[in-house]
């Protein structure tokens, strides 16, 4: 009797992490991750495409201003799944602390206590990160970011970020079988510098 019970509540355990696993969230702005880029057609801005740098596998597309909005886009494979969409991020467009702060509950109160910190010691980088994982798109993150300082390389304001980080690792992985070399270099290869040559002047 005791054994049947012990099995029961194993069961009962596991169907609630799927339960919860399967809450964590696929889309937002009313796009959803693992779907073709194309479904999404009408919402581009499609003078603003390019691969990314550093990644050939994937390719980024600007979004038009959507309700509530003021900027964002998607970023989409180029390999395993041509188009399939690994990545959402969307700018608000109420850039306050006091919006930010409002999302972070709502989103606390969806998906509990984020895993992980990633602001600064000023306060003016706010970044708080969920993990999930999802049976169909494998490891995803969410991301919500305040910014409020004057470095460029942040998003200023408040954004949301949502990856599909199974989705874009298997993009990954897809180019380097394809290209085990890398990319190909432009022009001969080049020797590498002195440490001091790698220091601003």
């Amino acid at each position: 009797m005791r054994t049947a019970l012990l099995a029961v509540v194993l069961v009962l355990g596991v169907a609630s992490a799927c339960l919860a696993q399967a809450k964590g969230p696929q889309e937002i702005a009313g796009i959803r991750l693992g779907d073709s880029v194309e479904k999404y057609s009408v919402k581009f801005d499609r003078e603003i495409t390019e691969e990314e740098l550093d990644r050939p596998y994937l390719t980024v597309s600007a979004l038009l201003p959507l309700g509530g909005f003021r900027s964002g886009y998607v970023t989409y494979g180029n390999c395993v799944s041509p188009k399939r969409i690994v990545r959402i991020k969307m700018n608000y467009e109420n850039e306050s602390k006091e919006f930010y702060d409002r999302v972070l509950a709502a989103l606390k109160k969806r998906y509990g206590d984020p895993q992980e910190w990633r602001g600064n010691a000023f306060g003016t980088l706010r970044t708080w990160k969920w993990s999930f994982t999802d049976p169909a798109l494998g490891d995803v993150s969410l991301i919500l970011q305040h910014y409020s300082g004057t470095d460029d390389a942040f998003t200023h304001g408040n954004s949301i970020r949502l990856t599909a980080l199974g989705l874009a690792k298997a993009e990954r992985a897809c180019y380097r079988a394809n290209h085990p070399g890398g990319p190909a270099r432009i022009g001969p290869a080049l020797a590498v510098p002195e440490f001091e040559a790698l220091l601003p002047h």
